[in-house]
């Protein structure tokens, strides 16, 4: 499983076992609805605390790839405890 972190009103989010791909297709879809959207991301650093981010046009949203030191996603499979909403 690999990690994106979001960075998000200065603050940094992540969703696990999703990929860059999929997150952008959820906040274009968001954004081109025209309606205000709650994303589900995890806010803990070691346990998955919710939180959820306002996705509307002229929110700045920016998301990393999560690598390890050899250059690979890093595997986070917790139990499946991570977010797999999707629009």
């Amino acid at each position: 499983m690999t990690r994106v972190d979001i960075v998000y009103g200065g603050q940094q989010y992540s969703l696990g076992g999703r990929s860059i791909e999929s997150i952008q297709a959820e906040v274009d879809a968001a954004v081109l609805s025209g309606a205000p959207y709650w994303m589900r991301v995890n806010s803990g650093g070691g346990r998955f605390e919710d939180a959820f981010l306002l996705i509307a046009p002229g929110i700045p949203f920016a998301m990393l790839r999560v690598k390890g030191d050899n250059g690979d996603d890093i595997d986070l499979d917790v139990d499946g405890v991570f977010n797999q909403d999707v629009l």
